[in-house]
């Protein structure tokens, strides 16, 4: 249930959008991943805080480029068509059970899925070229060396590092193995925005229990990424064979290799980066691998792999003879494959956030709420970083992670509601509920982060914090041509 907490400005649609200088004292971060990080060093330098807080849930940090050998695979879990808010409940709160006043609480660790593991792969490297998918102050993955892809262990060890820099400031507090499970507003007539957040936390421990406890803060950035609740989409005829043959359909979130798949008939399904890769990566071993593409520019895309077939997108799945066939839209049909691999990508999930704020994504796909794909447009004091998809990746989240430290800082005011909740408007009828909303293409970045530069602009102020980054229509062009041959050499080996 959310709080009692009603903000009246929340009524003010006329009004540029800011915080009060002082307001903000204590922030939290929640993730360690690569908008973790970059979140991190901009508040920093901001120099105004007292003090700045990063959880992270699991014991590094490097957010989807941490390799876990061994995940344990939900496939059973993950049901077509299911959403993240089925899949992904927040946890019970034991405060709202225990007597008040209760400082921490001890319990066995809970059992309910909460999707840790990350997607990476062995063999699992950047899309990216180095100098643009870096941060702008640190443009190589290896100190002294230059790779046009870096491996995941490269960009594991590059975001640690960038946590780690921070490691000896006494504004800073660095907490692992903890999870934030709910974010409530709590009133504080002292603020002149009245409220602020309590946060409550669970921290894994070694002896298989949790101790939970909460702690209270000014503002709140959430960093989490959204590569954790894997989506299958709803097909016809598919949740009979996750029935009968539960082995059969999985995600490719728990690929870690192309073994299981030895000479074995495999179907993936996607065409985008992990769709890919794992259609390589399966040929080498697979007897046969049909690749399922929706996209009609990419059905006719050249393969060098001799077991390798491309085929259009999934009509449905028949059962028939004791087996079932995959139908294509062009009627072609697979008889049996031992794995039919979804490469369909990821939902939206902030448990965290739903007893306070609902489903603040709508199917999984689109966040409507957000102004610039950042910034909470009825949540003043909560901001949410890495959200855009194909934006030069770290590049864009360190524009976003600016404008948001200079706004939290009081620097910047943003535009008032009415024209924010127009812009989200604007956004829902041009682009749809669908990935697309949240893509920031080649096309798109340059007028995308001149677009933050523009609100993020400091009038009559000398610059405190990180400035943001030079970016030109040649390095985006770069960028542009680098990917566009990539694709071309998908199923190449690259490095």
């Amino acid at each position: 249930m959310p709080s009692t907490v009603v903000p009246d400005f929340l009524q003010d649609l006329h009004t540029p959008v800011a915080v009060s200088d002082g307001q903000i004292k204590r922030i939290a971060i929640i993730g360690g991943g690569a908008s973790g990080a970059i979140a991190l060093d901009t508040l920093v330098k901001e120099r105004k805080f007292d003090e700045i807080v990063l959880f992270e849930r699991r014991d590094t940090y490097g957010g989807i480029w941490v390799l876990d050998e061994s995940p344990n695979a939900a496939h059973e879990l993950i049901k077509a068509g299911a959403s993240a808010e089925v899949l992904d409940p927040p946890l019970q709160n034991p405060f709202n059970e225990e007597p008040l006043g209760s400082a921490k609480i001890r319990r066995f660790s809970e059992n309910q899925e909460r999707f840790v593991h990350t997607p990476c792969y062995n063999g699992m490297l950047t899309n990216i070229i180095e100098n643009m998918m870096t941060y702008s102050d640190e443009k190589a993955w290896l100190p002294g060396q230059q790779k046009k892809y870096a491996d995941r262990g490269d960009v594991r060890n590059y975001i640690d590092r960038y946590i780690g820099r921070h490691s000896q400031n006494s504004t800073v507090k660095l907490v692992t193995n903890t999870a934030v499970e709910d974010v409530q507003r709590v009133l504080n007539q002292d603020k002149q925005i009245p409220y602020e957040f309590l946060l409550t936390l669970r921290h894994s421990l070694q002896d298989s229990t949790e101790e939970w406890y909460q702690e209270k803060f000014d503002a709140v950035v959430v960093a989490t990424g959204h590569y954790h609740v894997p989506f299958i989409p709803a097909t016809p005829g598919l949740e009979k064979v996750q029935e009968q043959w539960p082995s059969v359909v999985q995600h490719a979130k728990y690929y870690r290799n192309s073994a299981p798949y030895k000479d074995k008939t495999v179907v993936v399904v996607g065409a985008r980066a992990s769709g890919a890769d794992l259609t390589k990566y399966a040929a080498d071993t697979a007897s046969k691998v049909y690749q399922s593409i929706r996209e009609v520019t990419l059905q006719q895309r050249k393969t060098r792999r001799p077991n390798v077939e491309i085929k259009p997108g999934i009509r449905g799945i028949e059962l028939k003879d004791g087996g079932f066939a995959v139908v294509f839209e062009d009627g072609s049909e697979v008889q049996n494959p031992d794995h039919i691999v979804y490469a369909t990508g990821y939902q939206f999930s902030f448990p965290f956030l739903r007893r306070e704020y609902g489903d603040i994504a709508r199917n999984g796909l689109v966040l409507p709420s957000l102004y610039q794909h950042t910034f909470f447009i009825n949540e003043p004091l909560l901001v949410i970083l890495g959200v855009p998809t194909d934006a030069i990746s770290f590049r864009a989240f360190e524009y976003q992670a600016i404008l948001a430290a200079r706004y939290l800082a009081s620097r910047v005011s943003l535009p008032e509601r009415k024209q924010q909740l127009l812009w989200a408007e604007k956004r829902l009828q041009e682009k749809g509920e669908r990935r697309a909303y949240h893509t920031i293409g080649a096309s798109d970045a340059l007028e995308y982060m001149r677009t933050l530069t523009a609100l993020g602009a400091l009038k009559g102020q000398e610059p405190v914090g990180r400035e943001f980054p030079e970016i030109t229509e040649a390095e985006v062009q770069e960028y542009a041509e680098a990917g566009a041959k990539l694709r071309e050499a998908w199923d190449m080996p690259r490095g």
